[in-house]
């Protein structure tokens, strides 16, 4: 049996990027990956804010970044376009596949081990360590489980027990021969495209000739997500961009919601997509993943030094990211709640009463993708009508001494 200090389960960017913080300090760390090849299949919409790249040092960028955003169009129901941004770029358009492979590069040069096409079948714990047997008879044991094994983590399942309180489920595609302007993604909030969320155009290259497109869906949608996506593509509303588009590859995957409220235990703490470490507005969980996987490295290092890996010890682990990016979450989660159960009529009627200079210029002046909260002081300044769909997330924003 093969002793580690660490192994991780999951071969992503949470995954990675938390292997390279602990093989950094000299650690032994073990990466264990499902999948062949890292970074593939591609399962995300790949827009991202320039954020990540604060966080992973010597990224080489011009390898991963196809193109920059400096804004949306938000399509009503009935074609209201609420047109945000300007000038500034707010989102970053990515390669998924090289991003996730360069970031396990780094990880491997810090001499982590990874192991490809390896499903973890069992998970036992033993005293003060972890047992991890895998589909290629490799057995190893370990004094850290880091469960980065996405949405429907089999870590999470075995040790911490909670699970994220919603599950979308999404389609996509890339695309070719798509009339779009590059600067700008396109958003449609509409029940009959996509219930309970959105779809969503993202032009790719700097001609808006290439689009990575999708929509997500809750369970209770009444129809198959094939269909909604069909019924997409030739949407009276999308086809001035993608009337002549052709599809290159097919992208598909599962988003958690609502993060748990515990995310350790002794020897085992999980992180990413496993924790549900996701925005609950946008669905992206790229930057709040590698954010909590800062803080599990951290942890998991410290832990290691004390020889101590006890669920009291651990516990530093939430406290860290609840202290950073916990609220955000929450708050996220209670506006996610409200949009869900938005009619079409009452989104039109949203994007009507947006459709305001001044409305436009505070979301363009506060509006952020990874915080969204920061917006809704500046927005109820302008948009009083607002006050009565959010007076709980008012009592939650007030905490954020940030904001006030």
């Amino acid at each position: 049996m093969i002793e580690y200090d660490t192994v991780i389960v999951g071969g992503g960017p949470t995954g990675g990027f938390t292997a390279a913080k602990i093989a950094e300090k000299n650690y032994k760390v073990a990466i264990f990956e499902r999948n062949k090849k890292t970074g593939v299949p591609m399962n995300c919409a790949g827009l991202v804010t320039p954020r990540v790249f604060n966080l992973l040092k010597n990224i080489p960028q011009d390898k991963i970044i196809q193109n920059k955003i400096k804004g949306a169009n938000i399509h009503s129901p009935s074609d209201e376009i609420l047109s945000i941004g300007g000038n500034q770029v707010h989102a970053l358009v990515i390669n998924r596949t090289v991003f996730d492979q360069e970031i396990i590069k780094k990880a491997e040069e810090q001499k982590a081990d990874l192991y490809l096409n390896n499903t973890v079948l069992s998970l036992q714990k033993k005293q003060d360590f972890v047992e991890i047997k895998t589909s290629k008879n490799i057995n190893v044991k370990c004094k850290i489980l880091i469960g980065a094994d996405g949405p429907f983590s089999k870590t999470r399942d075995r040790f911490i027990l909670h699970n994220p309180k919603e599950f979308l489920h999404g389609i996509g595609a890339e695309v070719s021969n798509t009339c779009l302007n590059p600067d700008y993604v396109e958003i449609f909030l509409d029940n009959k495209i996509a219930p309970g969320f959105f779809a969503w155009i993202i032009p790719i290259n700097k001609e808006g000739t290439k689009a990575r497109i999708g929509l997500c869906t809750t369970p209770s949608a009444p129809y198959p997500l094939k269909q909604y996506f069909s019924n997409f593509l030739k949407d009276k509303k999308t086809l001035p961009f993608l009337k002549n588009s052709k599809i290159i590859t097919h992208i598909g995957g599962v988003i958690p919601l609502g993060v748990l409220k515990k995310t350790y235990t002794s020897n085992v703490m999980v992180v990413g997509d496993a924790a549900a470490q996701v925005k609950p507005t946008s669905g992206g969980g790229v930057y709040t993943g590698l954010l909590c996987a800062n803080y599990c490295s951290q942890t998991a290092i410290e832990a290691l030094k004390n020889n101590d890996y006890s669920s009291r010890f651990l516990k530093k682990y939430q406290k860290l990211w609840s202290a950073d990016i916990g609220r955000e979450l929450n708050i996220g989660w209670k506006l996610r709640t409200i949009f869900k159960n938005l009619t079409d009529k009452q989104i039109n009627e949203y994007i009507k009463k947006f459709q305001n200079p001044e409305i436009i210029e505070t979301i363009n002046q506060y509006g952020d993708i990874d915080y969204p909260s920061k917006l809704i002081k500046p927005l109820l300044k302008k948009t009083p009508f607002l006050l009565k769909l959010l007076p709980k997330i008012i009592k939650e924003i007030k905490k954020q001494k940030y904001i006030f």
